[in-house]
């Protein structure tokens, strides 16, 4: 049985990643300016954009690195691994001067930065996910891993809450900073926290010869296509809500930054209750199931809630954006079940991390690059609707394609 001391070294870290991943998010129409100067807001929005995206591009790398080692040496070794970097990387966003001191220097530091502390990210939900449900021993593993991603997302409440309070306009200008220190902090006592966890009830280790990154492509291409839309559709809604849609609400005024924040922090509670409730159902149906019913959702319902949100109404948008922040949670909340028992034992912490992670670069990175994009050239929120379809699309038939349920699948 996983002990609530094991739960939480687990949970440490990937309650930073997302404290980070929100919180970049969330400062991100307030930091561009600094480190991305340009005509307007939204085109130094537009900017960082795209360094993050070429950030999440180390993602699936540390995914591979970290998994690597979770495979042979045991996964409490590669978690800890990933927390020493996060911790440091987190620091070092924090750290980095604007353009105003050290010209385009800024950006680069700060793509460098963002890019260590994704490549450990690489290595830290999956990874967690796998060490909580292995240690679950098939007993209600969607419900303990929607347990372990909701401590995800207290990470990112927690973010918005330092959100709330780093805008009031009694605070400095700098004090974005302070919210990035704080994480780095947490990130530090992550690393004093792990270093007593156990390994997995009945861990094999992997074998560099016979259990080879090609054995694994050879062996599981379909389940590694379906980690790819998983890892790419659990950040798509949330993303287009938290680091697309406010964030350009705001610059055109919709939003004053304080507003923002307390909007972001009502859908992360949101989403708390809605994951919960998805790996409870998951365990019933199946996983698989679960989430295949999630990505219908997010086809059929896109292009009537961007319509929404085009109308402009305070209540159609924030409706609009609960829906797809609980069309998120469907797929998310089962995932670390699904993913665990799509893989052998000795392939799992590689064949999830890298799967998954490859998603949300590929998938999560483009998606406020390409929904800019959709919105600047037609003016309409109703047309990034067109990208959401077509990874919704994706994603159910690539579960298809995966012909045993996840409730079947090896077991190690």
């Amino acid at each position: 049985m996983l002990s609530k001391k094991l739960f939480f070294g687990a949970a440490i870290g990937t309650m930073i990643e997302y404290y980070d991943y929100a919180l970049f998010a969330i400062f991100l129409p307030l930091i561009s300016p600094l480190f991305f100067p340009a005509n307007t807001t939204f085109q130094s929005l537009e900017k960082g954009y795209l360094i993050l995206l070429i950030a999440m591009l180390a993602r699936p790398f540390g995914g591979l690195f970290f998994g690597y080692f979770g495979d042979l040496l045991g996964r409490p070794k590669a978690l800890l691994g990933s927390m020493y970097g996060i911790a440091i990387a987190t620091f070092l966003v924090g750290l980095v001067p604007s353009a105003l001191t050290i010209g385009t220097w800024a950006a680069v530091a700060l793509t460098l930065a963002k890019a260590i502390q994704l490549f450990c990210f690489g290595g830290e939900y999956n990874g967690a996910g796998i060490y909580v449900v292995e240690h679950a021993q098939n007993k209600n593993e969607a419900l303990l891993g929607s347990f372990l991603t909701a401590t995800t997302l207290f990470g990112a409440l927690l973010a918005s809450l330092v959100g709330v309070i780093t805008t009031l306009q009694v605070m400095p200008s700098w004090s974005w900073r302070i919210a990035f220190f704080i994480g780095g902090v947490i990130g530090v006592l992550g690393v004093f926290y792990r270093k007593n966890l156990l390994d997995s009830p009945g861990f094999k280790a992997s074998n560099n010869k016979q259990h080879s990154f090609k054995k694994l492509l050879q062996t599981y291409p379909r389940e590694l296509i379906a980690g790819v839309f998983v890892g790419g559709f659990a950040t798509l809604p949330f993303t287009t809500v938290i680091t697309f849609l406010n964030p350009v609400l705001m610059t055109k005024g919709f939003y004053n930054s304080h507003q923002l924040m307390l909007s972001q922090t009502f859908l992360i509670v949101i989403a708390i209750i809605s994951l919960v409730s998805a790996g409870k159902v998951a365990d019933k149906i199946s996983p698989n199931k679960t989430m295949q019913f999630g990505a219908l959702l997010l086809v059929l319902l896109s292009y009537p809630l961007l319509r929404m949100v085009d109308q402009g109404s305070l209540y159609s948008i924030l409706f609009a954006q609960i829906i797809f922040i609980i069309i998120n949670e469907i797929l998310l909340g089962p995932s670390n079940a699904y993913l665990k028992n799509a893989f052998s034992m000795e392939y799992r912490y590689r064949g999830s991390s890298f799967s998954y992670c490859l998603g949300m670069s590929l998938i999560g990175g483009l998606t406020p690059v390409v929904e800019g994009f959709l919105y600047q050239r037609t003016g309409s929120f109703s047309a990034i609707s067109l990208w959401l379809i077509l990874i919704g699309l994706g994603t159910f038939i690539s579960l298809r394609m995966v012909k045993r349920s996840s409730s079947v699948l090896l077991v190690a």
